[in-house]
């Protein structure tokens, strides 16, 4: 009998813990939903109310998430006066500074790196504040994050990507020289040089050859800018390595330079990367785009640097 009621109470405490706890909750989310609708009014009642700044929805976003994602600088001061973890972050590892890099808000930045937002504070993906201001080109932002102490050096690991590789890739210049006199490296992983070559993109290239590039420093899985910029569809990129000393005989996954001018492997590459698990940043190779005029120009220049007319395609084997 004793047991009996000992369990009973203990049942009736379980459910009671739960039945507050819903109802704080519910309670509390008022401020995070108020945020959300943008109603800075509502969000500044509720903090009179003594209600808890730093409550987060289920997926972790709190008010000042959203008071970032708005851009809603003033609301964000009267957060943080409050108590407001400058550093929360969702599930997915997203702080406010990751938003505020996102929107290019120079004043948010400002805002929560003086409430002392973490500088270098990486997403789940391993994405940083940094990196996303390269992507999104904004110079303000880029610069106050690296006078903040940002690492110009981070990686993602996965990918290998650098924020220099994130500037090259979407074309960012002013970006790009911000971060090489950060001390911002050229040879790390899939190299920004790459992603110069995948655009076609020759001023940057010089921009980065200047800083020290090597134009016959192989990626992280031997991959050569050379082939690579051939398959890419950029033949004079590829001209314009070659004068800059590129080596004409560089390979990408066992094709070489002067095989990927002469005819079509961009269907071979694929699959080559594909069973690497790289297929996502080989995607959409252009060199079949490459008509018999230009992949003659190129032969033609290969040969006359040296390319070797009697190589072979070195792992052939792997999909036969």
């Amino acid at each position: 009998m004793t047991m009996k009621i000992r369990t009973l109470h203990g049942l009736v405490l379980v459910v009671a813990f739960f039945a507050l706890g819903a109802a704080a909750a519910a309670q509390d989310l008022r401020m995070v939903t108020a945020a959300a609708d943008q109603d800075r009014g509502a969000v500044l009642a509720l903090l009179d109310e003594g209600i808890d700044v730093n409550t987060a929805r289920p997926d972790g976003v709190t008010a000042l998430l959203w008071a970032a994602h708005w851009d809603d600088v003033e609301l964000a001061e009267r957060l943080l006066d409050a108590g407001a973890d400058v550093n929360a972050a969702d599930d997915h590892g997203v702080t406010a500074l990751e938003r505020a890099a996102e929107n290019a808000s120079i004043a948010m930045v400002e805002t929560l790196l003086a409430g002392g937002a973490d500088v270098d504070a990486a997403q789940t993906s391993g994405l940083t504040p940094l990196m996303t201001a390269a992507r999104t080109g904004s110079v303000g932002v880029v610069r106050r994050l690296i006078a903040g102490g940002a690492d110009a050096d981070a990686v993602v690991t996965a990918t290998g990507s650098t924020a220099l590789m994130w500037a090259v890739s979407e074309r960012h210049p002013e970006v790009v020289r911000l971060l090489l006199a950060a001390g911002a490296a050229t040879l790390k992983g899939f190299t920004p040089l790459m992603y110069a070559a995948r655009n076609g993109d020759v001023a940057t290239a010089a921009t980065l050859i200047a800083a020290g590039s090597d134009v016959n420093e192989p990626s992280a899985d031997g991959t050569h800018v050379l082939p690579f910029s051939i398959v890419s569809g950029q033949d004079a990129f590829a001209l314009y390595l070659l004068e800059q000393g590129a080596d004409p005989n560089g390979e990408m996954g066992g094709v070489s330079a002067l095989h990927a001018a002469a005819g079509n492997v961009s269907p071979w590459l694929l699959e080559w990367y594909r069973r690497h698990g790289r297929n996502r940043l080989y995607a959409g190779l252009g060199g079949a785009r490459l008509g018999a005029a230009r992949r003659l120009a190129l032969v033609e220049a290969l040969l006359e640097r040296g390319a070797d007319p009697n190589g072979r395609i070195t792992a052939w084997a792997m999909i036969m």
